[in-house]
């Protein structure tokens, strides 16, 4: 049996590709020789094709480029001509670049148009990445504030607060329709936290909330935020960083903040801090509380390394930068040196994650009352405190916050309600409505109303428990208590 040669795949797959559009050749006539088109293709829009702009077609059909549909059309390369064009316009536009029409990404190609573009070009699928797979109710089970006119969740890092091009499926705005409560419209975010960080994060139930926090926020009345930081160095007790960004230049995919002086196009980030907790280990880790006036792009990241000499833990990219701000040895500081990062990474493993954590926010309700939202300590960073001897400390400050909550989950109704919906809902042969129990039983667990026990080790809230259960199809043999 002959075996088909590669040149006959090619020309299949060009075939298959082909299929998908509908080539012509407008210049050819019958009984006479056809007109080549060289390097070009033709394509007739069908009849009943609906209206579409011409930069979304070529990324659709010819590449999958931004920059190179800009250049396509600019050089006329791709090129658009009416269904009452006579056979001499579409022969001098193929052999001539200065007779082919001018045309724009906005062109709209309407049926019976041709179009004419490079024909050696395809399209190339794109590689997204899986999109995580969350249970019913696992944004429920991340709420840890509620009231008539805004919400907080605890972000969980690796997520990314709106859709992007590189970001996937793992995007918080998709499950936002979860925290209706009965409303009307899904909750809006009031501000953002980039991806690597995690920590307690603002939403605005309606359309008056959300507006009138921004205002707020613009005017710098409405809230007040600690953020921790687990950092390299030593740092003073106590102070403010002003430092001016941003100079924003790429290094490596990313953009990253520079210091930039005002005079020259910076604009004004201060930031407070105060040392919480200190340990002499891997050449000295301090752990920082930070509370950002303005929101300037990576300002947190940015004063840590360039104001304070002191990158935090897991950041690599300003990491390297403070390493290289200067040539003298007097600013190489001992957490630099080859021996504190192998004594790091001995102590705290492979820190692939930021250490950047949103701890509390303060704000005030449309009700004059002040509360304070606090969002659990993420596993990496528990872990890391764990290592440095901090895991006491770590526990009775968890407990402290869980006392001050100034919400529960498990007296709210309409969260009750919910997650009863959920466990109905995931498992329907159950034969049996949740009772109360069993959704107490989901809210202790993610450690919202009990207090960790007294152990030797810290014991981290994983909320991620619930998930892996539910993926597993399985439940907890324990049950909670009743209070």
């Amino acid at each position: 049996m002959a075996r088909a040669s590669p040149l006959a795949g090619r020309i299949r797959l060009g075939l298959r590709w082909q299929s998908t559009i509908r080539l012509e050749n407008p210049t050819a006539q019958p009984g006479q020789r056809p007109f080549d088109l060289g390097p070009f293709a033709c394509h007739r829009v069908p009849q009943d094709a609906e209206p579409m702009r011409l930069d979304r077609w070529l990324l659709k059909h010819v590449c999958s480029n931004w920059n190179a549909r800009q250049k396509l059309i600019a050089s006329k390369q791709v090129w658009v001509l009416g269904p009452q064009s006579t056979l001499e316009q579409h022969r001098g536009s193929v052999m001539i670049p200065r007779l082919r029409p001018g045309c724009k990404g906005k062109t709209t190609l309407k049926p019976q148009d041709f179009v004419y573009f490079p024909k050696v070009m395809t399209p190339v699928p794109k590689r997204r990445e899986p999109a995580p797979k969350e249970p019913p109710g696992w944004l429920l089970r991340r709420l840890i504030y509620k009231d008539t006119d805004f919400l907080a969740i605890d972000k969980p890092i690796g997520w990314s607060v709106n859709p992007g091009k590189h970001v996937g499926g793992a995007h918080l705005q998709k499950l936002l329709p979860s925290l209706k409560f009965g409303m009307e419209e899904a909750p809006k975010f009031v501000h953002r936290l980039s991806t690597e960080i995690s920590g307690v994060l603002l939403l605005g139930r309606h359309k008056a909330a959300v507006a009138y926090a921004k205002d707020m926020i613009a005017q710098r009345a409405f809230w007040q935020r600690e953020l921790w930081a687990l950092v390299c160095g030593r740092t003073p007790k106590s102070g403010q960083v002003s430092m001016p960004t941003l100079s924003l230049e790429r290094h490596a995919k990313k953009h990253v903040a520079k210091p930039m002086r005002e005079d020259d196009g910076g604009l004004p980030a201060l930031t407070e801090y105060s040392n919480i907790r200190y340990s002499p280990l891997a050449g000295g880790l301090t752990l920082l509380s930070m509370n950002p006036y303005s929101g300037r792009y990576h300002q947190t990241r940015a004063h840590c390394a360039f104001g304070l000499r002191a990158p935090i833990v897991g950041d690599p990219v300003y990491y390297d930068l403070s390493n290289h701000l200067s040539e003298s040895e007097d600013f190489k500081h001992r957490y630099h040196s080859t021996e504190s990062r192998q004594e790091r990474q001995t102590l705290l493993g492979a820190q692939r994650r930021l250490h950047l954590h949103s701890r509390q926010l303060t704000l005030k309700t449309f009700a004059g009352k002040e509360i304070t939202v606090t969002a659990p300590v993420p596993q990496h960073m528990a872990r890391s405190f764990q290592a440095l001897g901090w895991q006491d400390w770590l526990r009775r400050a968890e407990g402290r916050a869980q006392r001050l909550a100034p919400w529960r989950a498990e007296e709210d109704k309409h969260l009750m309600e919910a997650l009863a919906q959920v466990r109905k809902e995931t498992s329907p042969h159950a034969g049996e409505e949740a009772d109360e129990a069993d959704v107490l039983e989901d809210v202790e667990e993610d450690e919202l109303e009990e207090e960790p026990e007294e152990s030797d080790e810290l014991e981290e809230p994983d909320h991620f428990q619930d998930v892996f259960e539910l993926e597993r199809g399985g439940r907890r043999g324990r049950r909670s208590k009743r209070r």
